[in-house]
């Protein structure tokens, strides 16, 4: 009895990468993977998160939206989301845009996990940025700010994105979560008070 009550708060997630096994394919990898968050939310476990990585043979988990909507589809009370979302790689707008989404088709079950980092190597970094520029140019204090502020709709009356719609209003926005392995990630998410941010270390 008192194990049970020590351990009856406890709350547990599943991290996904969406392994490919070796003797294995793709396509079983991502049953598998529908088959695990159904499971999980059958088990109470409390969110389910997917991985983004790029050019790895071994994992199939490169697009964490659209894992995250399939997940959600097939699931009733597990939360769902990126573990995380490389900003570097994407348009801060189309995040949003994106995030919007699944949380107006799941609201409250939609988790925003953003990474700093590209998540793969140079070349590939390069094919998905498509400018060496972007690749070596850390701007990710730019593109974080430009995310929060399409989900709050509060750009300067002065900046040219003021004018960009973005669907939905202010109240759908996912729980957000800046990932990280060092004090920088932990750092942006102190200094920017303008949405809660959760913290998870790498």
């Amino acid at each position: 009895m008192v194990k049970n009550e020590l351990y009856s708060d406890l709350q547990l997630s599943i991290l996904d990468f969406v392994h490919v096994y070796a003797g294995s394919n793709p396509i079983q990898s991502l049953k598998n993977s529908t088959e695990t968050v159904k499971l999980a939310d059958r088990l109470g476990y409390k969110r389910y998160w997917f991985t983004e990585h790029h050019n790895t043979p071994s994992q199939i988990s490169t697009s964490p939206d659209l894992l995250s909507l399939h997940a959600a589809s097939h699931t009733k009370d597990i939360r769902v989301g990126s573990g995380g979302i490389m900003l570097p790689n994407h348009s801060p707008l189309k995040v949003v845009e994106n995030f919007t989404l699944l949380e107006a088709l799941h609201p409250g079950r939609v988790d925003l996990g953003i990474g700093r980092a590209s998540g793969t190597d140079g070349l590939t970094a390069l094919a998905l940025q498509r400018s060496q520029e972007s690749v070596t140019l850390n701007d990710f204090p730019e593109q974080l700010n430009h995310l929060l502020s399409f989900f709050l709709r509060d750009f300067p009356v002065q900046h040219p994105f003021k004018k960009i719609i973005v669907p939905g209003n202010e109240s759908i926005v996912p729980d957000m979560y800046m990932l990280g392995s060092s004090q920088g990630g932990v750092q942006f998410a102190i200094d920017l008070r303008t949405l809660v941010f959760h913290i998870h270390s790498s």
